[in-house]
């Protein structure tokens, strides 16, 4: 195999490895009337508390009238609460509830416990190679991201 077969390969085996995962991330979420945008405002949120509202646009990539409407949600949900910026009254600060926080961590928990017993199907030899070559799909991942960051 050449390395554009090799490239193609691997994509169809990234796909196919994101495929089977999914349905349990999709369950959770669909419990819970979350949407993938939804989703990822939380996990914002979880990862930087306060970030207000054009920010999450900003990194979403969406319109701030979208992001509004993602957040008035979690909020009708009771999974985020609004908070007024102490020093600038003008900034609205986002930050998740303790449902929202357990809501993020059901949801990693459950992600982690389904690839945690799929691990467990392989031997310590496959192991081994699954981690290497996740440690460099990681380590490529970041070197093309640093790239873009610095011809930005």
């Amino acid at each position: 195999m050449g390395r554009e077969e090799d490239t193609e390969h691997a994509l169809q085996l990234l796909t196919s490895v994101v495929t089977l995962l999914d349905p349990v991330r999709l369950r959770v979420w669909a419990e819970r009337g979350l949407t993938v945008p939804t989703l990822k405002v939380l996990f914002l949120l979880r990862d930087s508390p306060g970030m207000p509202a054009g920010m999450l646009a900003q990194r979403l990539g969406v319109t701030p009238s979208t992001i509004t409407g993602l957040v008035d949600r979690l909020v009708a949900q009771g999974l985020v609460r609004r908070e007024e910026d102490a020093r600038d009254r003008r900034l609205v600060r986002n930050y998740l509830t303790m449902d929202g926080l357990g809501l993020a961590g059901d949801v990693q928990r459950q992600a982690r416990e389904e690839v945690l017993r799929i691990l467990a199907a392989l031997d310590d030899e496959q192991l081994r190679l699954v981690r290497a070559a996740l440690e460099q799909l990681l380590a490529a991942a970041r070197r093309v991201e640093a790239r873009d960051r610095v011809s930005v």
